[in-house]
This record gives C-alpha cells, sequence and structure tokens, in this order.
C-alpha cells in the first residue's frame, strides 16, 4: 500500500494529480471504457491498468502523454459545453506529438520503429555510444530517468528504443 501511495504522489507531480482521477475523470466524461481510453492513448489495457491502480508512475511514450494532455484538454471542454464528445474524440485521435511524420502534402504516423530510428539517428548525431554511457554512469545517481534516456536513445538497440516507447 505505501508503493501505491508513493506512486500516486509521484504521479501528482507529474501530471498534477494521480493517472486514477484523470483517467476516471475522462472515462465518465466521454463515456469511455477503460480499454477505449488506452487505445486512445495508444498503450496497452494492462498498461494503463497498472498506471491506474498505482503499480506504475508513469507513461513512458511521449506520443501517449501528448493525447493524455490532448485527452484532458478535450474532457474539460466537453465538461464546459464547448466541445461535442464527438468532436473531443476526434481531438484526442488526432494528437500525437513525435509520432507524426509529414510525407510530402500529407501525415501520416510513424511506426514505433521509425520513431525509435529517428531518435536514436538524432542522440548519435551528437557523440557516440561511449560518449552516452559515460554520461549515462555520471547523472545516474541524481536522474536515474535521464540516465536510462541516454543509454537506450544513445546507446542503446533500436529494438531497446522500440520497447521504451512502447512502454
Amino acid at each position: 500500500m505505501a508503493d501505491v501511495d508513493a506512486s500516486r504522489t509521484a504521479q501528482r507531480e507529474i501530471y498534477g494529480e494521480p493517472l486514477g482521477t484523470i483517467v476516471d475523470r475522462c472515462r465518465g466524461t466521454l463515456g469511455l471504457t477503460q480499454g477505449r481510453v488506452a487505445a486512445l492513448l495508444g498503450i496497452s489495457a494492462p498498461m494503463l491498468s497498472q498506471l491506474v491502480s498505482g503499480q506504475r508512475i508513469k507513461i513512458g511514450n511521449p506520443s501517449a502523454v501528448e493525447r493524455l494532455r490532448a485527452m484532458v484538454e478535450a474532457t474539460d471542454a466537453v465538461a464546459a459545453g464547448r466541445l461535442p464528445v464527438a468532436d473531443a474524440i476526434t481531438r484526442i485521435e488526432a494528437a500525437g506529438g513525435p509520432g507524426e511524420l509529414l510525407t510530402g502534402a500529407t501525415t501520416r504516423r510513424a511506426s514505433a520503429r521509425e520513431t525509435a530510428e529517428q531518435i536514436q539517428s538524432l542522440f548519435r548525431r551528437v557523440a557516440s555510444a561511449p560518449d552516452y554511457l559515460a554520461a549515462a554512469d555520471r547523472v545516474a545517481p541524481d536522474h536515474p530517468e535521464i540516465a536510462e534516456l541516454l543509454r537506450v536513445y544513445g546507446a542503446g538497440r533500436t529494438d531497446d528504443a522500440v520497447a521504451h516507447l512502447l512502454g
């Protein structure tokens, strides 16, 4: 129980309130099941369940965090009577952060693998894998999440980066 309380406190610091509270408000206002919320966010239903119950602290996928932000904004607009539910769902589906790619005159969703490769490419233009590993070792005691990013995207395999994005 103490771990769950600590997780919810950490979620409050990251998201402004526990994810269970956020998801319940969105579900109620938008008339969604938890499975539909997971699908809209682009994470698995078991992952959402762990987040809502406080077994996990944060969403690892930046695109899912962006969709959560869009979901909260859309929920607030629906609750205030400024937006119909159908339009709110459309806005959430359109949100996506770094998963969006422009290809000519159209936009398409990048696969998790493409997104991971793009992030790794950016990292690897700046420094070498040994440099990132050394930097990760230096920052890990105070900033373990930053160290993880350095290891995964700066020195890790693409499969590990994909798993981190989907995590």
